[in-house]
């Protein structure tokens, strides 16, 4: 029996009430021999916390002399005061150490200063054990073993969840399956198409077994299906009662992606059809197929859909293709039409992207870039990783094009049996919008493009530059140049000058006066315009010509009541001129649209 010492605060560096206060405890807290002028070790040794704010400990004493009766916290069995005392740092530490302590399997009863055991002993009583109020208790039950601190098992989650809400009832149904057994009831049993299909079949299985036993004459033989460690009467096997057992379901498992702790969170939403798991994901989701839960099958791809971020597009855009859940499958498809140039590129996770579904986010006409040469950018870290599936991070740009620089010059990268596959990937990207310098020396640096793919782009440029701009547009949807911008935070205003042949628009989006109002347009720029750089005008091609017809589209994709949604103004021809009035186009104003907004600019100059 371990007894607990208190050290009371002293009185002039001595303590003069050490005999009267060994009398209260049957354990003397000094001894005898001490004077008042050395205090013992015990005491200067304390921390100093022990004794703030005690300073009415006699009196708190001198009042708990009500009979003797003795208590027991948690795991010890040892003297408490009756109120608590700020002091008792080993108290206060068993007693959060005896919260945590969840029920075992066998639902031991424990006793606990909530339940005091009266004791004949002839001895003071001792108060329980109190927690301040700022004390938080755990939010999950775990189970505990002394020296070695444990997560709950998900049998254990479950177990406790179910226990608490049927108000630890005897179970109806044992159900076995991946190795342990789950105790369930009938009323939450039947919210399970597969298990209450299973409990039906397996209760008729096992009513015509009685009968036919019975039939035999070997009622005294009869064994009912029980959990183990219960047992049936015989009489009550000769009369034809119900076995007083719990009905035993064996449930196979042949999804390897079913776990434990997906079938425990699936069992537990029968009794809080509002518990989470973890994490949301093809686990949760085989479970609820398995057992036959639809709400929860919805919920789960709502939650999957609401998470899709570029760690999880590739592998959700799997199980929707395995589960053929094509809301899922659209969901994750919008999510890289908008994000897969600036975000997924930037991470690992775009190694795990399947090539039939980059090669369709590459062929969409919502797909974002802020420039053509990012979606080449994309397409050249893509291949990359699959000839490198051993990195754990992203390599720098420079390092990726030395990779396809260093190539054999035997052959170019697209010409060789090994990059051929990868013909179809480059031949989705428009090429032919790559207008800055700096990006077509790099195209010309790596191996990778034949000499005739290099030699159109190149004779393109020149043919247009020299003819005023004149583009060989036979399809605006696949031939216009795409520019892109996006309004992601406050205030909501954006701009971007871009150049095209020695023209020079300002592309424009704002919020406008109206509520959830937003105007997109786009300026020509003068030479001696601000927006301007003294670079772009001393470096780059400027065209003078007073007039020139320009055929441009605006699309703006934005969320609007939680869906995104797209918003086009469709093909505009215009004669954009120098002049303030002639340099403006229209006003494109879409309402309703939340953060953040995505907006691409398409710009074609047909030709004259």
């Amino acid at each position: 029996m371990a007894t607990m010492t208190h050290i009371l605060p002293m009185n002039g560096g001595g303590c003069s009430s050490g005999n009267s206060i060994g009398k209260i405890f049957g354990n003397p807290l000094f001894h005898r021999g001490v004077t008042s002028g050395f205090p013992p070790v015990s005491v200067l040794k304390a921390p100093v916390k022990a004794f703030r704010g005690h300073l009415s400990l006699e009196r708190m004493l001198s009042a708990s002399s009500h009979g003797r009766q003795r208590t027991q916290a948690g795991h010890t069995n040892r003297w408490q005061l009756r109120h608590p005392l700020g002091s008792d740092l080993l108290g206060q530490a068993q007693a959060e150490r005896t919260m945590r302590v969840a029920l075992n399997t066998s639902l031991r009863t424990i006793r606990t200063a909530d339940s005091p055991q009266p004791c004949t002993h002839d001895e003071p009583p001792l108060p329980r054990l109190t927690l301040p109020a700022s004390t938080s208790l755990p939010r999950s039950p775990r189970r505990c073993v002394p020296g070695h601190p444990s997560k709950a098992t998900p049998e254990d989650l479950f177990y406790l969840l179910s226990r608490s809400v049927v108000h630890y009832n005897q179970p109806d149904v044992v159900l076995e399956c991946l190795g342990s057994q789950w105790e369930l009831h009938c009323p939450n049993l039947t919210k399970s198409g597969t298990l209450s299909n299973l409990y039906m079949s397996t209760r008729q299985h096992r009513a015509r077994s009685l009968q036919d036993r019975a039939g035999s004459g070997k009622n005294g033989k009869d064994k009912a299906y029980s959990r183990p460690g219960s047992s049936d009467s015989s009489r009550d096997k000769q009369n034809g009662k119900k076995p007083a057992g719990p009905l035993v379901l064996q449930l196979s498992v042949k999804e390897a992606t079913v776990t434990k702790e997906a079938l425990s969170f699936a069992l537990r939403t029968l009794y809080n059809p509002e518990a989470c798991p973890e994490h949301w994901g093809e686990g949760v989701l085989s479970t609820a197929a398995l057992l036959g839960l639809p709400h929860l099958f919805q919920r789960c791809l709502t939650e999957m859909i609401n998470k899709i971020s570029s760690s999880t597009v590739c592998i959700f855009h799997r199980v929707s293709c395995k589960f053929k859940e094509t809301s899922l499958q659209r969901a994750c498809e919008r999510w890289l039409e908008l994000y897969l140039v600036t975000e997924l590129t930037c991470f690992i996770y775009l190694r795990d992207l399947p090539f039939e579904l980059l090669h369709k986010t590459l062929s969409s006409p919502r797909v974002f870039a802020a420039c053509e040469y990012q979606l080449l950018k994309t397409v050249l870290y893509w291949v990359f990783l699959q000839f490198n599936p051993a990195a754990q991070i992203l390599p720098s740009h420079r390092f990726i094009m030395t990779f396809f620089s260093s190539w054999p010059r035997a052959g170019v990268f697209l010409e060789q049996p090994v990059g051929q596959r990868f013909t179809v990937l480059f031949r989705a990207l428009r090429l032919h919008g790559i207008t800055q310098r700096a990006h077509l020396e790099e195209m010309q640096q790596i191996h990778v493009f034949p000499q005739s793919w290099l030699l159109l782009i190149f004779s393109k440029h020149y043919y247009t530059l020299h003819s005023g701009g004149d583009m060989q547009v036979t399809d605006f949807s696949q031939q216009a140049v795409r520019f892109g911008m996006v309004i992601e935070r406050e205030p909501q205003y954006c701009t971007r000058t871009i150049g095209l042949y020695g023209f020079y628009f300002l592309l424009k989006a704002a919020s406008m006066g109206e509520l959830d109002s937003h105007g997109f347009s786009l300026q020509r720029l003068r030479h001696w315009d601000p927006a301007m750089s003294v670079r772009a005008c001393e470096r780059h091609p400027f065209s003078m010509m007073t007039e020139r017809a320009l055929s441009y589209q605006i699309n703006v994709q934005a969320h609007v009541h939680g869906q995104w949604q797209e918003f086009n103004s469709g093909p505009i021809n215009q004669e954009f001129g120098l002049t303030k009035r002639t340099c403006k186009s229209q006003v494109f104003k879409v309402r309703g649209l939340s953060l953040p907004i995505f907006v691409t600019f398409a710009l074609a100059f047909a030709a004259v």
